[in-house]
């Protein structure tokens, strides 16, 4: 600046909010000025200061401000910088007024300067990007590491959360293969190498990795090049998908299940007709035989065969829409205990049962609930050949500790079964629950498939963790009441009998021909007819005359033509204090559970036997 009689430099930055330009940066002072000038105007592109110059605002401001005679002033409004040369020599020689020559000088040095401020301005800026972008990824939700030279150099938070890491030393530096399931391994490598050939992304896809303790998570993951520090590398973007494909796997369960249930529903239909047929002509055998001879015996080896095919198509119905629960309030507590020990009795198993003071109560099907127990002991008492201990435990939970498929705000009952067995392969686990799938030499693969549905239809749910060589675990939901448990009243093991008029409808000629028979035998007077409307016609005569029928009982699924769900609308219409009863092996409604607010007084369910019948008739009779 020597050339231009100059003795000090100030390039001062301008502040748009503030109206205000602040010295960046001086030259040639004898002490530290910082000054922060406003201007009383518009800031001048160019300005010359000197003995010439006629008064002015400006420049007055400026030369107050650096207490400076002379002043050369050129600003670059676009960037917001502005260089001011100034000239306070005490040397005579050098001290006179700026010329025009000396302007092309300062505003190439101000181009200078302005490129110099706006390289610093853009490295502070991306700083500033830098740091917002690190923000964001740490904090985002999503996994993303980044790997050079196939190692590990840089994973968020989520991602250190992700692999089960304490922290990023944990993890950092270790290869590619130690996260990845051996299984995926080769995939994701042959896709990052033609990704960085070709420089393109690896599109979503499902993949597993693993923790630092060897467990395995299911993620959906991306990856694109990506360089990091100066070396180009992989970025990739992993998001859990654990609970996802738990809800997937449970939703493609229940799907098997139904689609098996619509043909196990009419299998059972059909079944349960024909042994109705069966047990009542046994059991009517038995009463017209003699109690000391061969027959007898023979008798009861047949209702005993009979009464196993009868609990085979309970398990089919299960599956079926028809087969809803007749549920009960009720404790379990009796229920596990009553059918543990009994399945044990005799083993070298020692049992264990547990649950706090106050359990809540529950709406379950006694029956189809003990059936769960049952299956889930002889599991255990089969993979327990050389003894051991089985235990269940039974707790109250809500909100976060309720599975993600059931209702957070819902109470439940879990229940823990476990026990110290052979346990069962993760290949196998995934396949537990299938109908018809078993491991077993004997068995016909319905017992776990058929605990499964039960406890979906009491909007529950059961899931199971096992390891080889480690026993196997199975959790129970059930969904909780606050209702008073019901005390059921003993029943008595010989059949009632009594005296009135039944009438029976049944489209299956064996079904009515023996129910009506096992009617007479107990005292009353029976008839039957093939359908609905039939069923109306004779209820309406009957009670015109002075034989009015006591009782009627439906069958609820009649094919091509009215069934008891229809019926009963009628029969109500034509009297209103109708005792109905509902009777049926298989139905596509949930009547059988819910049946007195259809109309009826009463259910029996096929294949009845004697008892059954008599049973369900004297309920009914004596209301």
């Amino acid at each position: 600046m020597s050339s231009m009689s100059a003795d000090r430099v100030f390039i001062l930055r301008y502040d748009e909010v503030a109206d205000t330009f602040t010295s960046e940066f001086t030259s040639g002072l004898m002490k530290d000025v910082k000054p922060v000038i406003k201007l009383p105007g518009r800031a001048p592109d160019f300005l010359f200061v000197n003995s010439k110059t006629e008064p002015d605002a400006i420049a007055s401001t400026l030369c107050s401000a650096i207490e400076l005679p002379y002043i050369l002033w050129s600003f670059n409004r676009h960037e917001g910088v502005a260089l001011l040369i100034g000239n306070n020599s005490e040397d005579k020689i050098y001290r006179f007024p700026f010329e025009d020559k000396d302007r092309s000088i300062v505003e190439s040095s101000l181009s200078v300067f302005t490129d110099i401020v706006g390289r610093k301005k853009a490295e502070k800026a991306l700083l500033k990007s830098e740091g917002r972008y690190r923000r964001l990824v740490e904090s985002s939700p999503e996994s993303i590491f980044i790997f050079n030279d196939n190692n590990l150099t840089f994973a968020n938070n989520a991602g250190i959360r992700l692999l089960g890491a304490e922290g990023p030393d944990e993890i950092n530096g270790k290869p590619l293969q130690d996260f990845i399931h051996p299984d995926d391994y080769e995939f994701v490598v042959d896709s990052i190498t033609e990704m960085l050939l070709n420089h393109h992304e690896i599109p979503l896809t499902e993949r597993r990795f693993r923790r630092v303790d060897g467990s395995v998570v299911d993620v959906e993951m991306v990856a694109i090049p990506f360089t990091h520090p100066d070396r180009l590398g992989v970025q990739i973007v992993a998001l859990d998908i654990s609970e996802r494909k738990k809800i997937e796997v449970e939703f493609l369960r229940v799907e098997r299940i139904e689609s098996i249930g619509v043909l196990a529903g009419g299998i059972a239909h059909d079944f349960n007709n024909i042994l109705t047929g069966i047990l009542g002509n046994i059991d009517l055998a038995r009463m017209f035989s003699p109690p000391e001879g061969e027959a007898i015996r023979y008798l009861g080896n047949a209702q005993q065969a009979a009464t196993r095919a009868k609990e085979l198509t309970f398990k089919l119905l299960t599956f079926s829409k028809g087969g809803e629960p007749l549920k009960a309030t009720t404790l379990i507590s009796e229920i596990i205990t009553d059918s543990v020990k009994f399945i044990l009795s005799g083993s070298n198993i020692s049992f264990k049962y547990r649950q706090p003071d106050d359990l809540w109560a529950v709406d379950v099907d006694v029956v189809q609930f003990r059936q769960v127990i049952e299956n889930l002991t002889v599991n255990a008492h089969q993979s327990m050949p050389d003894g051991g201990l089985f235990t269940i435990t039974a707790e109250n939970v809500m909100g976060n500790t309720v599975p993600v498929v059931l209702e957070k705000e819902r109470k439940f009952v879990k229940v823990t079964v476990n026990d110290q067995g052979t346990g069962i392969s993760e290949e196998n686990l995934q396949r537990i629950f299938d109908p018809y799938f078993t491991t077993k030499d004997k068995g016909s693969g319905l017992g776990l498939a058929t605990s499964y549905s039960i406890i979906k239809k009491h909007d529950g749910l059961i899931t199971v963790e096992s390891e080889p060589g480690h026993g196997t675990t199975f959790f129970i939901y059930v969904p909780a009441t606050d209702k008073t448990p019901q005390v059921e009243p003993d029943n008595e093991e010989s059949p009632k009998i009594g005296k009135g008029r039944i009438l029976i409808m049944d489209d299956e000629e064996m079904v009515s021909v023996v129910a009506v028979e096992m009617l007479r035998s107990l005292g009353f007077e029976a008839s039957a007819v093939r359908e609905g409307q039939e069923a109306i016609d004779a209820y309406k005569a009957a009670k015109e005359s002075d034989k009015p029928f006591d009782a009627v009982i439906m069958d609820l699924t009649v094919p091509g033509g009215m069934g008891g769900e229809k019926a009963i609308v009628k029969l109500l219409e034509i009297d209103p204090d109708v005792k109905a009863i509902v009777s049926s092996g298989y139905s596509n409604n949930p009547i059988l559970a819910d049946y007195s607010n259809y109309g009826f007084m009463g259910f029996i369910a096929k294949p009845f036997s004697l008892s059954d019948l008599s049973d369900g008739l004297f309920k009914v009779l004596n209301i």
